[in-house]
């Protein structure tokens, strides 16, 4: 196994689908009877969920078990199948739609310096990580705590190697156990645990007991783990992966309709014969040279000694059509569920061009549900945000100025420039002051990233108008001084 440097305050990657494996203690060093007692919840959750979430990301890397009925496929081709990746399509659609693009605040250009935080931390990239793994699993979580330097520190961790308990009077993450390091067995080796109020780090020592490690304090008794939940409820606070049940389901379907469709193939590109009447000898010739009886273009079979000729019979194969069509309505099915552009999977076809409003129509389910799932992760992501702030040693932020906080998001919908042109025209003119706002230029569908080039330039053409108006007058008053002393100076002669 390759060496892999774990980060500070964050993770070890899990290689492809294996298990970490985990014997929670009862208890840990420093620990209370209560926080034991979490300790020993998350444990439960972990162990309960883990082959669940290993499962979806085995569906996710296209790497899910073929479940065949054993009827009609041959072994060599079960063996060797090609899944249809239709999981990770359905994942990824809804991940692209939702995209973090800044933190925006009540008369704040830069709300407490959060662009060059973003940067040093690689904070969008985090984010959209973690809401990938949580549309996989159903959610992921968010740690904050501080580096070596006392700086903030932001991660992410997925529920293959993090379980949590969800506190409900206070509708957040009540405790969290991550394993943030194992050994070549995938034992773990690390662990992580977020507690009301404090962060405590343990390692495994020679003997294989539990030692602390680290210690953290968290103000206002936080737990420095925020949950990212797709679709969460009052029942399951901890959301729904995005690969359900039915959707499972209906990918085993489709790949074996695939795997029928292949082996049919086969007799079409090898149509069967039947020969009757052969001698033995000549049977045998044909299965030590099958390939070249199949490729041969003339192949002849003499008379035997009583001269009869052998008779052949074509046995046509069944038609693919059926099989075709079948994968069809499954695709529909499956972008039903997924509330997905059936054509995006591959398999429907349009044999007319579709109009930009049909496209648009169809994609609609779909960006109704990313805006619901964007309110759903900014919840855990502006918790994550704030709590970083508050450890950030040069940010002096009060509640009431971290409440104001909001996120910047991607319009899901993606409206075409022509579309967008028109409706910032339109509302430009009926709005005063709409027309040079930043909410404008989000309007007009410029990216963060232009507005703040756009900004940039009109600081720029500004500054350069001051400056030439300075100059200007500059010139002025000297050509108004210079007019006016031959006038001063003749006065004083005539004095």
């Amino acid at each position: 196994m390759s060496e892999t440097t774990k980060p500070d305050h964050g993770w070890t990657p899990v290689s492809e689908l294996s298990q970490p494996q985990l014997q929670v203690p009862d208890s840990l060093p420093g620990l209370h009877a209560d926080e034991n007692d979490l300790l020993r919840r998350c444990g439960q959750v972990w162990a309960q969920h883990v082959s669940k979430n290993l499962l979806r990301t085995s569906y996710y890397e296209a790497h899910e078990p073929l479940r065949s009925f054993g009827l009609t496929l041959p072994q060599r081709i079960r063996n060797d199948y090609t899944p249809l990746g239709w999981a990770r399509k359905a994942v990824d659609m809804l991940a692209d739609l939702c995209v973090l693009e800044g933190f925006v605040a009540p008369g704040k250009s830069n709300p407490f310096n959060l662009e060059e935080m973003a940067s040093t931390t690689h904070l969008m990239g985090t984010v959209q990580r973690a809401i990938q793994t949580a549309l996989i699993h159903g959610c992921s979580f968010i740690t904050v705590g501080r580096d070596s330097n006392l700086q903030p520190l932001i991660r992410t961790a997925t529920a293959e190697s993090t379980a949590a308990v969800w506190d409900y009077q206070h509708d957040r993450v009540q405790a969290c156990l991550a394993i943030n390091d194992f050994d070549d067995e995938k034992n773990a080796t690390g662990l992580i645990l977020y507690l009301p109020g404090r962060t405590l780090s343990y390692a495994k020592d020679e003997r294989g007991d539990w030692q602390i490690t680290g210690q953290e304090l968290i103000p206002n008794g936080l737990c420095a783990a925020f949950r990212l939940a797709y679709k969460p409820s009052q029942i399951k606070p901890f959301g729904r992966s995005r690969i359900s049940r039915d959707a499972m389901g209906l990918i085993d379907g489709a790949n074996r309709i695939l795997l029928r469709t292949e082996a049919n193939e086969e007799f079409y590109a090898y149509p069967k014969y039947l020969l009757l009447g052969t001698s033995p000898e000549f049977t045998q010739a044909a299965d030590e040279n099958a390939l070249h009886m199949y490729m041969g273009r003339w192949n002849a079979i003499s008379k035997d000694e009583d001269g009869d000729r052998p008779s052949i019979v074509q046995l046509s194969a069944a038609p693919m059509d059926p099989h075709l069509n079948m994968l069809k309505t499954w695709a529909s099915m499956f972008a039903s569920l997924m509330n997905i552009p059936a054509a995006s999977l591959g398999v429907v076809s349009d044999a007319n061009p579709t109009s930009a409003d049909a496209v648009e129509a169809q994609r609609n389910d779909l960006i109704i549900e990313a805006k619901h799932a964007c309110r759903e992760f900014g919840e855990g992501i502006l918790d994550a945000v704030r709590l970083a702030i508050m450890l950030d040693p040069s940010q002096q932020a009060n509640l009431t100025e971290l409440a104001q906080l909001q996120l910047d998001w991607v319009n899901p919908s993606m409206p075409a420039t022509s579309m967008s042109a028109d409706a910032f025209s339109k509302l430009a003119t009926s709005i005063q002051g709409f027309g040079d706002s930043e909410v404008g230029w989000e309007k007009a569908g410029l990216s963060r990233a232009e507005i703040i080039r756009l900004r940039a330039d009109q600081e720029k053409a500004r500054a350069r108008a001051m400056v030439e108006q300075l100059r200007l007058a500059t010139a002025q008053t000297g050509s108004d001084n210079n007019a006016t002393r031959p006038e001063a100076q003749q006065g004083q002669a005539a004095g």
